[in-house]
């Protein structure tokens, strides 16, 4: 099935914005496991089914990983330009994954569903690795050459690690 995420616009506002990147996946909580990898700091992450054609869509039988997950539903009835917000229904995948009656019952309000699992985590703050020093610190990234070549063949990236040529 195909789905867009759907991210928390700021740390715990219960608004979401649309993503721009379509994901295919097996079931609704796998879908949610590719978005979160994306996610913005501190902020929880939902998905958005959907289908390119029109119609009913065909009852999924759940993964067993995917099976008894509850999902809260997303709502966005102000139309493309508005936001997903909560609207207090809770699907749950249990006999069909839970984003088939996202898709039939989009189409019934006439306005997007959107899913977040239940248990929803925000997305866990970027840190700096610990390099085991106190005080200031700069941080760069590029390639430096000192003006030679080694002379094995191999390659030395800055910050890296030195291999021969295969």
């Amino acid at each position: 099935m195909k789905y867009f995420a759907l991210y928390e616009t700021g740390a715990n506002t219960g608004l979401y914005a649309l993503g721009s990147t379509e994901l295919e996946a097996e079931s609704t909580s796998d879908a949610v496991t590719q978005a979160e990898k994306s996610a913005p700091a501190g902020c929880r992450t939902g998905v958005w089914p959907y289908q390119m054609i029109s119609g009913t869509p065909s009852a999924t039988t759940p993964t067993d990983a995917e099976n008894g997950k509850q999902y809260n539903v997303l709502a966005q009835p102000d139309g493309a330009a508005g936001q997903f917000s909560a609207n207090g229904q809770v699907f749950a995948s249990i006999g069909a994954d839970a984003a088939g009656m996202c898709l039939s019952l989009q189409k019934f309000f006439g306005y997007r569903l959107g899913l977040i699992p239940t248990d929803a985590k925000p997305a866990p703050a970027a840190t700096q690795p610990d390099t085991g020093s106190t005080g200031s610190s700069t941080v760069s990234s590029g390639t430096t050459s000192s003006g030679s070549a080694p002379s094995d063949g191999g390659s030395v990236v800055s910050g890296g690690t030195a291999a021969p040529a295969a």
